[in-house]
């Protein structure tokens, strides 16, 4: 009886699923973090540089659209 049981619960694989999803989205987290740390400095330099940087050129194409 407690063997069958015991059979029955080694091989339900129904939580597995959810265990490696949660595994994957904390793999994308861990990835995320570590490249926003890495290239946190360079975006912000890009985006944030002066009269040809990236965040101005979009301004100015906006305002063109408009």
């Amino acid at each position: 009886m407690l063997g069958c049981k015991l059979r029955g619960f080694l091989a339900d694989e129904s939580g597995a699923t959810a265990i490696e999803y949660g595994l994957l989205a904390a793999l994308v987290a861990v990835a995320a973090i570590g490249s926003f740390t890495i290239l946190g400095e360079h975006v912000v330099g890009l985006l944030d540089g002066g009269a040809g940087s990236a965040g101005r050129v979009i301004a100015e194409q906006t305002t063109k659209m408009h």
